[in-house]
């Protein structure tokens, strides 16, 4: 017997399928009908939607600049005493 309706985790775990648009028919209605009926899920679509756009914002700022955000020499540093010290950063 077909679902007639979504839960919020199913929903949630149909977000990427949504996004890649690897979803069927009946799943998209789904989907939608959930999004429109649920106030929670609508609103942690849209927080969803708004971390990828600002994550890809971020991603191309930082290709277009040659600069990097944090100087090369606290880079170098910041790893070094990782690989030094292993992963207790407590000392």
């Amino acid at each position: 017997m077909p679902r007639s309706e979504l839960n919020c985790r199913e929903f949630v775990d149909l977000i990427r399928r949504l996004r890649e648009d690897e979803l069927s028919g009946v799943d998209r209605r789904l989907f939608l009908h959930h999004r429109s009926n649920c106030l929670r899920c609508a609103d942690y679509l849209k927080g969803y939607e708004l971390t990828i756009t600002a994550t890809k914002g971020i991603a191309e700022e930082s290709r277009v600049s040659s600069k990097m955000m944090m100087p090369e020499s606290l880079v170098r540093r910041i790893l070094g005493y990782k690989s030094n010290r292993g992963d207790r950063l407590d000392r």
